[in-house]
């Protein structure tokens, strides 16, 4: 497999970088949203190049690679999304398991990166 070939939702790493419709370099994968169980991708929570993190939907991206996760959106696009809430996002949980992917990076006692 090519660092170009498609990759799963599960196959998604923690730093991957994400890039705007426009080719803008907007931020790198923070955490992956979705359901195991149920294998549904809910979204990534990017963090952004000098703004709060924030939260793109599954339909949001247009390509997902080893190397890069394409987004829909212009990079102005992006920065102009709300702030990502972890407190809100837990209550879509009434309606459907919605809860953090921890992709296949190692992690020791937390389910979130430092900072």
């Amino acid at each position: 497999m090519s660092d170009i070939d498609p990759i799963s939702w599960r196959a998604i790493v923690y730093g991957t970088p994400v890039i705007a419709s426009d080719g803008a370099h907007v931020g790198t994968v923070r955490e992956v949203l979705g359901s195991d169980e149920e294998d549904i991708f809910h979204g990534v929570r990017v963090a952004l190049d000098g703004h709060p993190d924030v939260m793109l939907s599954a339909t949001d991206f247009t390509e997902l690679t080893a190397t890069s996760l394409t987004t829909g959106l212009s990079a102005a696009e992006v920065h102009a999304m709300p702030a990502y809430d972890e407190t809100a996002s837990y209550h879509i949980s009434s309606v459907g398991r919605f809860r953090k992917h921890l992709g296949w990076q190692q992690d020791s006692k937390s389910d979130e990166e430092p900072g």
